[in-house]
């Protein structure tokens, strides 16, 4: 690292970068309040685990009857959405993280104030609202011991020719068991909800205080819903079935449970009342010939299903009305619906009274009635979206005007290709097939260049070539050092035979290099070479064959091609088709080659086929074993491409001190 740029000060330099990328999301709530979710695209790392999917970081801002807002500062990674308070609309409730944990958070918009409380919270895997109002309580999901494991990065160092051990994580996360609590809010009170730990997935809560938590059933392949109050001491399950369960919510003030199980030709819906100690068994409401879409749910749940003949139906399901569901005619074809949602009403009203909305894939919204007669639905107004509004519900409806609730979504901004400095200088090698972009900082010479292959036009799971993972590297000049981005265009066979393709492309990659005249920008410069993904392949027959590398750095790479034995980036040929490429190309079988220092990172959660986590750990063993200095970084609830602000800038500032050793003779 070079001396005007510590390793903290770097890292904290590329996160505030990072923080300034973020997309608005926005939803509806009662009494005239509201909440919106600024989503940052890199998000942070949680210290207990991967953040699951559905629970994405941002920032609360609650909107005030009176027109003002409110951006509470403890609250700038809210993860997923927060739950409004079933009787006081001014108090808001969800999980956020604070100083890397995951923790309860209740927030009184009346009073502007934020209370931290309650244990830690597990995070459901299949949902984006963490937590649940029970009646007057929160429901909570924790861990039992003895607790999610710790995620900072794990790092590994041994002295060459040592053994290391290789310990096995614990259970996936969305595969641990949790249990909930009930949380009073008035005096921080905790008592155990009766239901037994189970890898729960998603959880609602009733009025009456009872709580109903979906979870896989091991032995059928379905799903059971387990249900218990606050007054009994007794759960009780209902299995589902084979089908999968595509929503379940409580209806009737709290009495009734609603649950949309999936068919191989439609869905039922199915109801069952429950009382303080009983749940009686499961009633058909309704089994309706056709494809779920989407439901949403008011005082009422509106279904939205695709039938047989294409057209489309709502069913309209309230189990107190004197017609459990009703199932209403739009008298539609294509264009084709995505989304249905209720519009807010009092509570109480009758079914007839009620309003739905719906959206197609032009993001066009028809407002349509329930009538008190008949099956065909009555449309009453309409309007557009734009293209980047997502209907969530309409907080109102006039003659005349209609007043959706809408997330916007941005665009994800990537990161800047060079966030300072001079323009990047641009160039073509003909004579070895390549282009090249150098990135240079802005004030000095390079101190290190990092030459960062990848195949021309490569793309990786998850994202484009512009990808974070492809990035990334040029924020290095932030500390000083320059980046040689390479993208070859390599001969495959039947092109090139089978025993000269490494060397081939050892000779390719060495012309790109000299022909971008890389060292005219910094002759004392000392090289490094680096890729994601198939680069990282490329980089280690460069560090290995050719003499202009001090170090590599590798990134969620394929090295052990036993592992992927049926093909790999434009070679189609099985193992025992062509074992000499395949040898050729594996970086374990050749690590006694490597000699140079290598750094590993790789991404815990990879879940691209060919490079799980085992490939960074075999690579690494396979180089202390042969002598080589190695550094493994394993970054958690990352994937195949870094997402999360705290990785990238993890990444990055492990990077920068690999090049700054690289500037001393190794």
């Amino acid at each position: 690292m070079t001396d005007d740029v510590s390793g903290e000060k770097f890292r904290e330099q590329i996160l505030g970068l990072l923080d300034a990328c973020s997309e608005q999301a926005t939803e509806a709530h009662r009494g005239g309040y509201g909440t919106s979710v600024v989503h940052a695209p890199y998000p942070p790392i949680l210290g207990v685990g991967p953040i699951p999917s559905g629970l994405r970081p941002g920032r609360l801002c609650l909107h005030l009857p009176d027109g003002t807002r409110w951006m509470p500062d403890r609250l700038r990674d809210v993860l997923g959405r927060p739950v409004q308070h079933p009787v006081e609309p001014s108090v808001f409730a969800g999980v956020a993280i604070d100083s890397g944990a995951s923790r309860c958070w209740i927030a009184d918009a009346a009073d502007r104030s934020v209370t931290f409380t309650g244990p830690t919270p597990a995070l459901l895997a299949g949902d984006d609202a963490p937590v649940a109002w029970a009646g007057s309580a929160l429901v909570v999901p924790v861990d039992p011991p003895p607790g999610p494991y710790a995620a900072a990065p794990q790092i590994f160092e041994a002295p060459p020719g040592e053994r290391i051990r290789v310990i096995t994580g614990p259970p996936a996360h969305d595969r641990r068991p949790c249990r909930f609590v009930a949380l009073d809010p008035a005096d921080g009170g905790i008592e155990a909800m009766p239901l037994t730990g189970r890898p729960y997935q998603r959880v609602r809560g009733a009025a009456t205080g009872h709580i109903a938590a979906s979870t896989p059933a091991i032995d059928t392949g379905g799903e059971i819903l387990a249900v218990g109050g606050p007054d009994s001491a007794d759960e009780h399950l209902i299995a589902v079935g084979n089908g999968p369960l595509h929503d379940f919510c409580w209806l009737t003030a709290g009495a009734e449970l609603v649950m949309v199980i999936g068919r191989p030709d439609g869905f039922d819906i199915t109801a069952c009342a429950v009382s303080d100690h009983t749940v009686e068994p499961s009633r058909l409401l309704h089994r309706h010939r056709g494809r779920y879409l989407h439901a949403h749910r008011q005082e009422a749940l509106f279904v939205l299903a695709l039938d047989a003949d294409g057209s489309y139906a709502v069913l309209v399901v309230d189990p107190g009305a004197p017609r459990p569901v009703l199932s209403l005619a739009l008298g539609l074809r294509p264009p084709v619906l995505l989304r249905i949602a209720a519009v807010a009403a009092e509570p109480g009203p009758p079914v007839a009274g009620r309003c739905f909305a719906t959206v197609d894939a032009d993001n066009d919204v028809i407002v349509w009635g329930v009538p008190a007669e008949g099956t065909t639905a009555r449309r009453l107004s309409g309007l557009s979206l734009r293209e980047d509004e997502e209907l969530i519900t309409v907080s109102g409806w006039e003659a005349g005007e209609v007043r959706p609730v809408c997330v916007r979504r941005r665009a994800r901004v990537p990161l800047p290709a060079h966030p300072g400095g001079p323009p990047p200088l641009r160039g073509t090698v003909p004579a070895a097939a390549a282009d090249f972009s150098l990135y240079l900082p802005g004030r000095r010479d390079p101190a290190a260049v990092l030459v960062w292959l990848s195949q021309a036009g490569e793309t990786v799971p998850g994202g484009a070539v512009a990808s974070p993972a492809v990035l990334d590297p040029h924020w290095l000049t932030l500390a000083g050092f320059g980046v040689l981005d390479v993208r070859l265009t390599p001969g495959w066979s039947p092109e090139v035979p089978d025993e000269d393709l490494r060397s081939s492309l050892v000779r390719q990659i060495r012309a790109a290099v000299l022909g971008s005249g890389v060292h005219r920008h910094g002759e004392a410069a000392r090289l490094a070479v680096g890729g994601a993904s198939f680069g990282a392949t490329l980089a280690l027959l460069a560090v290995a064959d050719c003499d202009l590398f001090e170090a590599a750095i590798v990134q969620n790479g394929a090295y052990s091609r036993q592992l992927t034995p049926l093909g790999f980036q434009d070679e189609t040929r099985s193992l025992w088709e062509a074992p000499r490429v395949y040898a050729d190309f594996d970086a374990i079988v050749n690590a006694h080659r490597i000699r140079r220092p290598v750094l590993i990172i790789h991404g815990e959660a990879d879940r691209n086929p060919a490079t799980p986590v085992l490939q960074a750990t075999l690579l690494f063993q396979a180089l202390i074993a042969n002598g080589t200095r190695a550094r493994l970084v394993v970054l958690p609830g990352e994937g195949h491409v870094l997402r999360s602000r705290d990785g990238i800038a993890a990444a990055l500032t492990e990077k920068a001190a690999w090049l700054a050793a690289a500037q001393d003779p190794l």
